[in-house]
């Protein structure tokens, strides 16, 4: 009997101990880096930098600015991790950072919805969902992709946006500006000129 019930112990120990890695263990992004995008790099996030993403968002009760602020610092986070372990597997032995400066802006906001669909997904973002995705043009008349969140406590919009400077940067956001001049929205279910956006969160 005492043989059975330490079998049994021991058995559930395993099962919380599997369950407390899995919890830990980072989830898959697919990687946008040619131009196309027709062909993803499938990368998972290590689970070193999946923990600290984790305790980004552990404090309690955030505000709106914190829940913010928690988003960016973890795309970055992420952005580093991906492009590093893709640096690692690349046969030219381009660094991490080039990989990024070769990388085309379309594709940095590609893969900035996949960032976010993967902090939404595990709901460590609870205070802002994704509404739309929206076209912007600067002073300059360049176009830029950029996501629309709104805020579930007051309804208000914000613009998540690619921060396209260097590997590692932290993303903008900032309140949306309505202007009929400058903005298309555009549903988040559309598709752009490359066969399939891929606006799901794969």
């Amino acid at each position: 009997m005492r043989l059975q019930f330490l079998r049994t112990l021991g058995l559930i120990f395993l099962i919380l101990f599997i369950l407390s890695n899995k919890s830990y263990a980072g989830p898959l992004i697919k990687l946008c880096l040619n131009n196309d995008c027709k062909k993803r790099h499938n990368v998972e996030i290590s689970d070193a930098c999946w923990s600290e993403v984790k305790e980004i968002f552990a404090p309690p009760f955030p505000t709106d600015k914190d829940e913010q602020d928690n988003i960016v610092n973890a795309i970055a986070l992420i952005e580093s991790d991906i492009y590093s372990s893709v640096s690692k597997q690349n046969p030219q032995g381009s660094s991490a950072s080039d990989l990024y400066t070769a990388n085309s802006t379309k594709n940095n906001y590609r893969n900035i919805k996949k960032y976010l669909g993967v902090l939404l997904d595990n709901y460590l973002v609870k205070r802002h969902y994704l509404r739309k995705i929206i076209t912007q043009s600067n002073w300059a008349g360049i176009e830029n992709s950029t996501l629309l969140l709104q805020s579930l406590t007051d309804s208000k919009l914000y613009t998540l946006e690619a921060n396209n400077s260097e590997l590692g940067a932290s993303a903008i956001i900032r309140p949306y500006s309505t202007s009929p001049l400058n903005t298309n929205n555009k549903k988040t279910t559309g598709n752009d000129n490359s066969s399939q956006e891929n606006n799901d969160f794969e």
